[in-house]
């Protein structure tokens, strides 16, 4: 298990303040010129196959830190932790491809933290001997042969969704201008969907109203909590990046910061844009910026598309200058507890995440990179006055200026932080849902 000893619970403001100036070392520097550096690769570069610059030192073996940081988290050799990390970026396929064989009979993927981060894979019972066979067949194809077990479970996923999509519906109407807010959430690894009541704070009677009903209605499908702290929304300042523009910088309008995210590309045609939190784009439509490691300031751009409704959480900034920017599909990891700097993360895919993976991000106000288990998906949760709906929730740290902070393991693109109970127990916005939203896809590297 993440340890949480080192990191304190505290509530989070979603509060404007003027930006820092201090710069994090460890970004290439380009020197100070006004427009961001044509040097290096271009955009017509980023779309040939062998078009990206030479890897860097800090490129080359760059899983490392990911492989080294999980090992120390679990207490296990090098070797076993690249096999299950390897293992673990397999599941988000098999959830897909084992909900489309096996239908109602399917109970959901999950890493199973506590007995050897082994994948899980829920049949429920009764769904006949070939069910098994086809979950084994499945996973050949995928190239999973072991490190993973089939348990029997009551309920299909279909159901639980749609008692979480029930649910969240009525949350949506009981949170709107309540001052304490009810938030619920799937857990395949429960067979069930959790609901979870403020620990401080008084409910209105609509929301106890509720409470009683889903318990009544929904039985041992339900599961009761509690949480600490109070879902905010992240949005302030911190770390910056020279050219190639990147995810995990701090980015500015007006005084108000975030950090940007994923480079993407529309659907439509070439166009290039960066990804960040819709609830940072409400209000400040026009450009921004961010800084070189001179502290020199560079426009961004202007946001594009943005959400920030019970549909999701999540824009994008039409990036100006693309020649001068340079964009690449990197993501600036910087140095934590759980990871090492590495200023250029190349991201290769995107998926969905799944109940118990290990993911990482890198928000631009935190002080460093940090990593942690995704604990729920499909969350309902109320945050600056606007209830979202299936969000995922993990243990990752964050605070304010991390909204819109990439999500990302293994080379691999799974969200956007925007949100947090308290510092490590977060929020985060899937990054397919984002694009499908949005209509752009994520930048890879080859």
């Amino acid at each position: 298990m993440h340890n949480h000893d080192r990191k304190t619970s505290l509530s989070l403001h979603w509060i404007a303040v003027p930006v820092m100036t201090a710069l994090l070392a460890g970004c290439m520097s380009v020197g100070p010129d006004t427009d961001p550096s044509q040097d290096g690769s271009t955009l017509d570069e980023l779309e040939l196959p062998g078009g990206f610059s030479q890897p860097t030192a800090a490129t080359r073996g760059e899983p490392e830190w990911e492989v080294e940081g999980y090992a120390r988290e679990r207490g296990v050799s090098y070797a076993e932790a690249e096999r299950l990390l390897d293992l673990q970026a397999l599941a988000p396929e098999l959830d897909d491809l084992l909900l489309r064989e096996l239908g109602d009979r399917f109970g959901g993927v999950w890493i199973d933290v506590a007995g050897g981060d082994r994948i899980l894979v829920g049949v429920t019972r009764g769904a006949g001997t070939d069910a098994a066979a086809v979950v084994r067949d499945v996973a050949r194809k995928i190239g999973l042969t072991e490190g993973y077990d089939i348990v029997p479970v009551r309920r299909s996923v279909a159901e639980i969704e749609r008692v979480n999509d029930w649910l969240g519906a009525e949350i949506e109407k009981v949170n709107d201008g309540a001052d304490a807010t009810l938030t619920a959430g799937i857990r395949t690894d429960l067979n069930a969907v959790e609901l979870q009541l403020p620990a401080e704070g008084r409910l209105t009677d609509a929301q106890r109203d509720l409470v009683a009903t889903a318990k009544a209605r929904l039985g041992d499908l339900l599961v009761v909590g509690s949480y600490a702290g109070r879902p905010t929304p992240r949005a302030c300042a911190y770390p910056y990046c020279d050219a190639p523009l990147r995810g995990g910088i701090q980015i500015t309008n007006s005084g108000t910061g975030c950090t940007g995210a994923f480079i993407a590309r529309s659907k439509v045609d070439k166009v290039l844009y960066q990804f960040t939190a819709g609830h940072c784009a409400y209000l400040n439509y026009d450009n921004w910026s961010t800084r070189f490691t001179d502290n020199s300031s560079h426009v961004v751009g202007p946001v594009w598309n943005w959400a920030w409704h019970k549909g999701g959480d999540m824009a994008i900034l039409r990036i100006n200058n693309v020649p001068g920017w340079d964009p690449k599909p990197w993501v600036y990891v910087t140095s934590g507890s759980d990871t090492t700097t590495n200023t250029a993360y190349t991201i290769k895919s995107d998926n969905k995440s799944v109940l118990g993976m290990r993911i990482c991000t890198t928000g631009a106000f935190y002080g460093g990179s940090d990593c942690g288990r995704v604990t729920q998906f499909g969350v309902t949760a109320t945050y600056g006055g606007v209830t979202v709906r299936n969000l995922g929730r993990g243990s990752f740290c964050g605070t304010g200026g991390d909204s819109g902070a990439p999500m990302y393991a293994k080379h691999v693109a799974y969200g956007l932080q925007v949100a947090g109970y308290s510092e490590c127990d977060s929020l985060y916005q899937g990054i397919r849902a984002a694009e499908t939203a949005l209509n752009v896809n994520v930048l890879h590297a080859p």
